[in-house]
């Protein structure tokens, strides 16, 4: 038997090999990253294939009926986050995106809110969840769609005030979000605290007036947004799955102020959720997702 200075280096000497192995293959994934990153446009990225592709064919559903909706009921909405980046990119969803996501005006939002029990009735397996944004689902599949709502400021977009909308969102942000997460504001809770905080007081412009218009601030997940109305109006409409829908007049800016170099390679390619990822790899959701699209797709 080997005293135990020899086995120690041994160990030792083991290690460093693995070590140095797993340092030459991911040498080896870099270099190939490097490659494809360099010589393959991600634009050019073939879609999603297998149950994440059915999952999308049945949000891009999803999408067409609100939609349809939206459009039955004069509600605007314009495709935004990894939707958009989608549209502009791939012309539908990034090959490996598992959700949707789209804005629309706070008064449109409200509008929206009012008529949800009728327009996404629970009878016919819709839920819905009103955080700081809204979420739609289909009960018994991944299917998910989030609205996010922007407010009209009560003056147009300057270098001057920029600064002070700046500064009073992540006012409210470490205040709403950042330092006290466990507190449970309503949605007509956080609306007064914009209207006191951001807006001053003061009510919002009409959209004729071309005012600034900002995310809700108690969405986390977010840098502080504050555009000018020529940013996002008049919409443009665009192509997304084979349908087209509306999206912000200068989608480009817009997508280069969210995410930088759009156009190249995430550092990673994964599912955007956990969640959806689990119930891709190990749940059988086929059958409910064909069923929502035989039965929603024709009539969109």
């Amino acid at each position: 038997m080997l005293p135990h200075w020899a086995r120690c280096f041994v160990k030792a000497f083991l290690r460093a090999r693995r070590n140095k192995k797993s340092n030459s293959v991911n040498e080896r994934l870099k270099n190939l990253e490097k490659l494809i990153s360099f010589h393959f446009p991600v634009d050019k990225v073939p879609q999603a294939t297998g149950k994440l592709r059915l999952l999308q064919e049945g949000n891009a559903t999803l999408l067409a009926l609100f939609a349809k909706k939206c459009r039955e009921n004069n509600i605007n909405f314009w495709l935004d986050y990894g939707t958009l980046l989608g549209a502009v990119r791939h012309k539908g969803f990034i090959p490996w995106d598992d959700d949707l996501d789209v804005s629309m005006t706070r008064q449109d939002f409200d509008e929206l809110l009012k008529k949800l029990p009728e327009l996404f009735p629970a009878s016919e397996g819709f839920s819905w969840k009103l955080h700081v944004f809204l979420q739609i689902t289909v009960d018994g599949t991944p299917l998910s769609l989030d609205i996010y709502p922007y407010h009209f400021y009560h003056e147009p977009l300057s270098a001057q005030n920029k600064v002070g909308i700046d500064a009073a969102i992540t006012r409210f942000k470490k205040s709403v979000v950042l330092i006290t997460p466990l507190v449970n504001y309503t949605d007509s809770e956080i609306q007064d605290k914009i209207a006191k905080e951001i807006l001053n007081g003061k009510p919002a412009l009409d959209s004729s007036e071309s005012p600034a218009i900002f995310l809700s601030p108690a969405i986390e997940f977010t840098k502080n947004t504050v555009l000018a109305y020529e940013d996002i109006f008049p919409l443009k409409q665009m192509s997304f799955e084979g349908v087209e829908y509306n999206v912000p007049n200068h989608s480009r800016q817009y997508l280069q102020f969210f995410y930088g170099d759009y156009m190249s390679y995430p550092p990673t390619l994964a599912y955007k959720h956990p969640s959806v990822e689990h119930m891709v790899k190990h749940l059988p959701f086929e059958d409910s997702v064909n069923k929502f699209i035989d039965t929603y797709g024709s009539s969109t």
